[in-house]
């Protein structure tokens, strides 16, 4: 997250300001390959993912959203799309706390809200963590 954040904020490429970021906390290599590889998977899908934000937020136009909100919506589409292993409710529940704790006091509720909007239009049933399996 921080990575995109950074990348929007400073309009640059992920190599521009991946330095910083990584300079700024010690990141674990899973952690890193793991984060990279959402990275990749935002940018490549950016614009379906800006559609279904745009069609999914009604009455509120994408750039005028909380960055923060923005970038942890793409991340949890990103991985109810494309991400297998990381189980529904873990992605929304992420998101949706990540959310409310670095974002607006309404942004919990907005996310989740959305989240909830995108799944039933990508009819994405939830996957079990695996304690339920």
């Amino acid at each position: 997250m921080q990575l995109l954040y950074a990348m929007e904020i400073a309009g640059a490429t992920a190599g521009e300001v991946l330095p910083g970021v990584l300079a700024s906390q010690p990141i674990a290599d899973d952690q890193k390959k793991y984060g990279m590889n959402l990275v990749d998977l935002v940018q490549a899908h950016r614009e379906e993912l800006d559609e279904d934000i745009r069609s999914a937020s009604v009455h509120w136009e994408i750039d005028r959203m909380a960055k923060i909100d923005r970038i942890v919506i793409r991340i949890a589409m990103v991985e109810l799309l494309y991400v297998p292993d990381v189980p529904t409710k873990v992605a929304v529940s992420e998101a949706v706390q990540i959310a409310t704790k670095f974002s607006t006091d309404n942004s919990g509720t907005f996310v989740n809200g959305l989240l909830a909007g995108f799944m039933q239009k990508h009819e994405i049933v939830t996957k079990p963590t695996k304690k339920e399996s």
